[in-house]
């Protein structure tokens, strides 16, 4: 290639100035190898240090010392390399286009494909069917959680497809556009089209692709997926033989639009035996990325286990897995799995060619929830509060207040499940939903931020409370029956066990976690669960015994103590030996409610309601 007095032989990696050999080092090399192969397109400083340091955690100015020597070794060629100030690097003096259905009359080469990372693990099956669906669909849009893989799912996809198309396929990096007019302007400067006036519209750019067999790859697009859909949907109807990939955290949803959606890598199920832990590809790449900066992670059973739990409460998630790994040089493995409690803390050191969005775990979740209304910001935060699946009744009776309708609950979850923050599984004909460990440790951040966790526990526990009363609870009955309505009462116990738990934590509300003790240790005695029964009655009178003076309702407390008394005998004789006045200043309700002498029953808690 010669470029005015420079020659460049990228084979032989040699650069001669005037016939003359100029040396280089190898990296200054390889930046000017990766800048002269993109025939004059804008390549981004990212871009640059994936492809020069692709397995190496290096500082950015590193390129800069490199550009510095090699301008050096250019001479009065220097301004060959031109820099494009927080862009990127280009080259100025482009060779002749070898490839006429490359370069034509409307415009220059464009911006091509990033290049190819080595080691995708456990996504073969994924870019088989993405590239069939490309050959069938005019529009495939990977959808998933950020940080799952979907930009290098895609680019490995789109990589594969090459042959298919007679054309260059084009990539569009959208995490800086913010505008109609910006999208297109990228798109058409992708696919080597000039416009003859400085704002192009959907019209004109869809009237130049017209015909072209061409595949373009739209990457992050959920910040703009409306504009985007408008423009991709004109594409398409100009062009039958053009293909879009589409990389995004919510559908487009347009006609001509089919839909991947981007799974987590597997993990082992909990007590894997060490080869099937080694097998999974979380595991694989978690052991890729620690091995990449340490030698020795991975070499014993108990480590691998470690390793396999780490994957699992990661939730597969490639990203989370990889910044995991990258803490073991500092905290080797056991102490990544002790912190991860701290995630959001600890998971923050990513790749420094990634976008900012990807160098941390808080960072990628901070994107999804700008991009949410209010209304839905605050549904989500207030979700926290389920650590398993939950019904849209329950979410209701936890989010819902005066400024949160009904109405309001039914768009935000159907907004997070299409941008994938909450999943949704289906029993039959009912929806129930789910968040993974990470996202619900992002969401219980913001809702403690925000101040309303106690507000949050307090409603959920006397939502509890009802639906134990109401249910009177007849899990026996159903037990011994096998009654067809056991798993939702079921499910009903674990949901009260679950806001039993909030209510007695530092933030919690232990006066409505009283209310929620007298008909949860009803419904586990019950249920035969009499070692959990005296397991949460002893916590609640705990948690009574500390309450400040005039807090707690006297009824409430008198309730518990008698079911206490009547099915927990070991608990009374603590019970017995604090003073009379300590339970009496304790209560808020007058000691006229009970007079001195009057007789009180005993029978189980959930059957008390007149005292």
């Amino acid at each position: 290639m010669e470029l005015g007095n420079i020659q460049i032989d990228l084979q032989m990696r040699t650069l001669r100035r005037a016939g003359e050999v100029v040396r280089l080092s190898s990296r200054a090399f390889d930046i000017l190898a990766v800048i002269v192969s993109a025939d004059g397109r804008l390549v981004t400083k990212d871009e640059l240090m994936t492809a020069v340091w692709p397995d190496t955690i290096v500082e950015e100015n590193n390129i800069q010392v490199h550009l510095s020597a090699l301008r050096k070794a250019l001479g009065a060629d220097r301004d060959l390399i031109l820099t494009v100030p927080g862009r990127g690097y280009q080259l100025v003096h482009r060779k002749k286009a070898d490839r006429p259905d490359v370069a034509s009359a409307h415009g220059t080469g464009g911006r091509h494909l990033p290049p190819l990372r080595p080691g995708l693990l456990g996504r073969d099956a994924e870019v088989t069917m993405i590239r069939s669906m490309l050959m069938q669909a005019h529009v495939v849009t990977l959808v998933g959680a950020g940080g799952i893989g979907k930009t290098r799912l895609a680019i490995e996809a789109a990589h594969r497809s090459a042959s298919e198309f007679t054309e260059p396929v084009c990539f569009v990096e959208l995490a800086a556009l913010t505008t109609q007019e910006a999208v297109l302007s990228a798109i058409a400067e992708s696919c080597g089209l000039t416009a003859p006036c400085a704002q192009i519209d959907v019209t004109h750019l869809a009237t130049m692709l017209a015909g072209k067999p061409k595949l373009l790859l739209l990457d992050n697009a959920e910040h703009v997926v409306g504009v985007l859909a408008q423009i991709v949907d004109a594409l398409v109807v100009c062009n039958a033989r053009l293909r879009v990939l589409v990389t995004s955290r919510e559908p487009l949803r347009i006609m001509a639009e089919n839909v991947f959606r981007v799974d987590p890598l597997d993990v082992p199920p909990p007590n894997s035996v060490e080869a099937d832990i080694r097998r999974c590809s979380s595991v694989r790449l978690f052991l890729q990325r620690a091995n990449s900066l340490r030698e020795t992670v991975g070499t014993d059973a108990s480590e691998i286990r470690l390793v396999g739990e780490i994957c699992r409460r990661l939730d597969g998630i490639p990203l989370a897995i990889e910044l995991a790994a990258a803490r073991v040089v500092a905290l080797g493995v056991e102490g990544v799995f002790r912190r991860l409690d701290d995630r959001m803390a600890i998971l923050d050191g990513g790749y420094r060619t990634a976008l900012p969005r990807h160098q941390t775990l808080r960072a990628t979740f901070d994107w999804s929830f700008a991009l949410l209304d209010p209304a839905t910001q605050a549904v989500f935060r207030r979700l926290a509060l389920f650590g398993n699946a939950f019904s849209f009744k329950s979410m209701c009776a936890a989010v819902c207040d005066q400024q949160i309708t009904t109405a309001n609950a039914i768009g935000a979850i159907t907004d997070l499940v299409a941008k994938s923050l909450v999943n949704v599984e289906f029993e039959g004909a009912a929806a129930r939903y789910r968040l993974s460990e990470s996202t619900r440790a992002y969401a219980l951040e913001r809702l403690k931020a925000e101040g309303e966790l106690r507000e949050i526990i307090t409603r959920n526990s006397r939502y509890l409370s009802r639906c134990l009363q109401t249910h009177a609870w007849s899990a026996k009955e159903c037990v011994e029956t096998g009654s067809s309505s056991l798993p939702h009462l079921q499910q009903i116990l674990d949901d009260a066990r679950s806001a039993f738990d909030w209510a007695y934590c530092a933030e919690g509300d232990p006066q409505a976690g009283l209310e929620l003790a007298l008909e949860l240790t009803g419904a586990l005695l019950d249920a035969g669960l009499v070692d959990e029964c005296r397991t949460r009655a002893a916590q609640a009178i705990t948690a009574l015994q500390k309450q400040p003076p005039g807090t707690v309702d006297k009824t409430s407390e008198l309730r518990l103590r008698a079911a206490v008394t009547a099915v927990l005998p070991e608990l009374i004789e603590p019970l017995a030996k604090q003073p009379e006045n300590a339970v009496r200043q304790r209560s808020t309700m007058p000691r006229e409610t009970h007079a001195p002498g009057t007789a009180v029953t005993i029978m189980p808690a959930h059957f008390m309601t007149n005292l």
